[in-house]
């Protein structure tokens, strides 16, 4: 459970479960959108299929589909994270009444170089920015000038003034993040996807192949 709550594919949600310890608020987008933007150039055959598994995983990670979720992770995962409480946390995830997505949008940013060895392993890093727009549905949650600003203060500390909106008078929040991904194909598997995070990479060492641990890029 340690490692659940360091390295969730939903660090967002963790940020809001780390600031109401006594509170099991999470949150279930009900509005999805993925756009690809033209500027990622011209991709090669592989990119072009990194591009559009990547576009799949989006969507099945916004919709919480936790059997999808589950088999697209990057399984040596597992190994630092008990594969139940990943389930159950996911679970919890479609039952809020504090807070919801009301809006979430993706667009990726880039497609890294595909490499591939000698020994059927391939791998690409992917960037993608986030946009989510959050609602307070709970007027229990945040609901003093002091809390909601020690919010404002910290996810703009985190993520940058111009990537953080906040309607007090509305109870909403607009927030943009920028993700890297890790995308993995060992021999004869579908792709798999990894984090890329500092807090992931603490893992990497145990958990990546050799090959592809030396040839991150940062």
């Amino acid at each position: 459970m340690k490692h659940l709550k360091i390295l969730s594919i939903f660090p967002l949600l963790f940020f809001f479960i780390a600031c109401n310890h006594d509170k099991k608020e999470t949150i279930v987008p009900t509005i999805n959108h993925i756009v690809t933007p033209s500027y990622l150039g011209v991709l090669t055959p592989s990119q072009e299929i990194i591009k559009d598994e990547l576009l799949n995983y989006l969507t099945q990670l916004k919709t919480f589909n936790i059997n999808t979720i589950v088999e697209k992770t990057y399984p040596p995962l597992f190994t630092v994270i008990n594969e139940t409480h990943f389930r159950k946390y996911i679970s919890t995830m479609m039952n809020s009444k504090d807070i919801m997505v009301e809006k979430y949008d993706t667009h990726i940013t880039k497609i890294g170089k595909v490499k591939a060895f000698s020994n059927g392993t391939s791998f690409a890093q992917v960037n993608y920015t986030s946009n989510a727009k959050i609602i307070f549905l709970n007027d229990e949650l945040y609901k003093d000038t002091s809390s909601i600003n020690f919010l404002y203060d910290v996810l703009v500390h985190k993520y940058g003034k111009e990537n953080i909106k906040m309607n007090v008078a509305s109870r909403n929040l607009a927030i943009k993040r920028k993700e890297k991904m890790i995308m993995i194909k060992e021999h004869n598997q579908p792709w798999k996807f990894l984090g890329d995070t500092l807090e992931y990479r603490r893992l990497y060492p145990n958990i990546l192949p050799y090959e592809v641990l030396t040839n991150l890029e940062s």
